[in-house]
């Protein structure tokens, strides 16, 4: 873009009236005189000696500058309280215009975040779309959108990003939309600075997992047990005593007593699966029998179900990642083996009403898709009925990569497992161990320090008696 040198002169709202070719006044349908804006032409604009009037009406710049497709328009701003002030906006809009900024469209934020989320829709996956259109709808447009995009600065987005209601991670959520948006502005030259990624805002990190500890357990149960004692029913109380962290991990024993506890159900082999690779809940519930090598003991990862509006859909996997080969172990390749006989029982006993036309591995008895919010519910049920501490389904996900990690597995092998697109998602989400597995390895760091004898520390003892 391209701009000339600039005109700066004043102008007012003062209003005089309409006058016809004669010279008088031109009158509407009900007999009053029709009034228009003086603007520069306000005889109170100067005084008599030709100079600008202090007092009245405020100053403009005026400049022809080159938009889109070449065609040349005149840019005219106004409304600045002094000579100087228009003429460091000028020089601001010619040097915006020389870095080519398109300076001769006046976008608003609100009315360029409508068409950019119109235009950008049809590559989104549903959930993503849906979340940044409850971001501009509830937040930014309301916030933000009055302004002029080429005039948003930090100081209009930090206020608003830092008000956004809920943890730090959604803060983070609502500036990745506006940065996503501002970045595709800038690529069209019609912003210089991305300034949503200019704002600081805290990390809104991962919540890190928790081991249900002994301890941890038992002030669980002494809190439940009091509510207990105060009236309330045990789902109740179960309900209203706060855990730990927003992600727990079941202990091995405490896994073990699930399993068996749900051993009769029959998505068994989905809990089993989910357990121990680390599946998620909707590649779980997506998975076909195409997809299962029982001979090989593998299954493929091809896709995922996805909820948005309570509505369900098949979509790819999260990322490039999700889409992956895992080894089954014994236990879970005997579980969908097991499951599968199952499954064939209840395709005869259906008959014609079966349902599973594209052949899923988990569904509901009919043979139908599985809602993964279903999904969800049941595993509650199931655990409140084991009388376990409780954990949220994809907290399996994050016990199977914590057992991974606890046995010795690789962190690169532990991510490729679990579909991360990178290393330090496993490395920064699954970080805690078993606290017996962090005793034995602090056990083995310090039996290599040197003691006075020369040796090193002999503490298998203490160890054998602590067992």
């Amino acid at each position: 873009m391209s701009s000339g040198k600039g005109q700066l002169y004043k102008r007012c709202g003062c209003s005089v009236p309409v006058l016809d070719e004669q010279g008088q006044p031109v009158r509407d349908s009900r007999g009053r005189a029709k009034r228009k804006q003086a603007g520069a032409n306000c005889p109170k604009l100067k005084r008599k000696d030709g100079s600008w009037n202090p007092r009245h009406g405020t100053w403009t710049f005026s400049v022809a500058a080159q938009g889109k497709g070449g065609k040349r328009t005149q840019v005219v701003r106004s409304g600045f309280e002094s000579y100087d002030d228009a003429q460091a906006a000028l020089d601001k809009l010619k040097q915006r215009a020389a870095a080519g900024v398109v300076v001769t469209d006046r976008i608003t934020v609100g009315r360029y975040l409508a068409e950019w989320i119109e235009q950008k829709s049809p590559e989104l996956r549903a959930a993503t779309l849906r979340s940044y259109q409850g971001h501009i709808e509830r937040i930014l447009t309301p916030e933000l959108g009055h302004l002029q995009l080429d005039a948003l600065r930090v100081e209009h987005v930090g206020p608003v990003l830092s008000a956004v209601p809920g943890s730090d991670a959604t803060r983070q959520r609502v500036r990745a939309t506006l940065r996503s948006a501002l970045t595709d502005a800038q690529r069209q030259g019609l912003v210089t600075v991305n300034v949503a990624s200019l704002v600081k805002l805290p990390s809104g990190r991962r919540p890190k997992a928790l081991v249900w500890t002994h301890e941890r357990e038992q002030q669980w149960r002494d809190q439940v047990a009091e509510h207990v004692a105060a009236g309330k029913s045990a789902g109740k109380a179960r309900e209203l005593v706060e855990r730990p962290s927003a992600v727990m991990c079941w202990r091995p024993d405490q896994l073990g007593a699930f399993l068996d506890a749900a051993g009769g159900d029959r998505l068994y082999a989905l809990w089993h699966l989910i357990a121990h690779r680390g599946l998620r809940r909707g590649e779980a519930a997506a998975l076909r029998w195409d997809d299962v090598d029982l001979a090989g003991g593998t299954v493929t990862v091809r896709r995922q179900l996805v909820v948005v509006d309570w509505k369900v859909s098949e979509t790819p996997p999260k990322s490039e990642a999700g889409e992956r080969a895992v080894a089954l172990d014994p236990g879970t390749l005997a579980a969908l083996k097991a499951h599968r006989k199952r499954q064939a029982a209840e395709r005869l006993e259906w008959g014609p009403a079966w349902a599973g036309a594209v052949n899923r591995v988990f569904t509901r008895e009919d043979g139908s898709d599985l809602h993964p919010a279903s999904v969800s519910d049941r595993f509650a049920e199931l655990v409140s009925a084991a009388d376990l501490p409780p954990v949220r389904l994809h907290d399996l996900r994050h016990g199977a990569a914590s057992l991974m990690l606890a046995a010795g597995v690789d962190m690169k092998v532990v991510q490729e497992t679990l579909g991360h697109s990178q290393l330090a998602i496993t490395a920064d989400t699954y970080t805690s161990v078993y606290p017996t597995v962090a005793a034995e390895a602090a056990a083995a760091a310090a039996a290599l320090v040197p003691r006075s004898s020369g040796t090193a520390l002999d503490t298998s003892s203490t160890h054998a008696a602590e067992g």
